[in-house]
């Protein structure tokens, strides 16, 4: 009988790596200083504006503005399918990813972000509320963010 229970075990934590090795990559630290924004080209330089799109294959595609990772995925930078995961920098923590699914976006004209989208990424909670109302900005969703970037002109 205990041969049956260690075999039940090591299926159990065969099948859990197994779907653990199917979800989606998670983020990567980027390279501040060396690295360049795949939608403007510019070398990312502060991290409290950064993003990452990372592909179904785990491919990192680094971004300097919140707003060029939506403009890049709004304009079909790469197919929708072929997209793993975003991620964004939590403005009050840049050393911390979050998924653009888990963020809360403000916008605020006093924002000033790399190629001016005005757009900057949250964890949800009190510190996004405080600066929403320190600066009056507009809250938004990921696919807020998305429509705001496919309205801009010249995007």
């Amino acid at each position: 009988m205990e041969i049956g229970t260690n075999t039940h075990g090591l299926v159990t934590l065969a099948v859990t790596l197994a779907a653990a090795a199917c979800g989606s990559p998670g983020p990567r630290p980027l390279a501040f200083g060396t690295e360049q924004c795949a939608h403007c080209h510019m070398t990312l330089a502060d991290p409290r504006f950064a993003g990452e799109l990372i592909t179904v294959t785990g491919k990192v595609i680094p971004f300097d503005d919140v707003g060029c990772l939506a403009s890049f995925v709004a304009t079909g930078g790469v197919s929708r399918e072929r997209i793993g995961s975003l991620w964004v920098s939590d403005f009050a923590h840049p050393d911390s990813l979050l998924d653009v699914n888990q963020a809360v976006f403000l916008r605020s004209d006093s924002l000033h972000t790399p190629m001016d989208y005005h757009v900057v990424a949250f964890r949800q909670g009190r510190t996004a509320d405080s600066m929403r109302a320190a600066l009056g900005a507009e809250l938004l969703s990921w696919d807020q963010v998305l429509r705001l970037v496919a309205e801009r002109p010249g995007r």
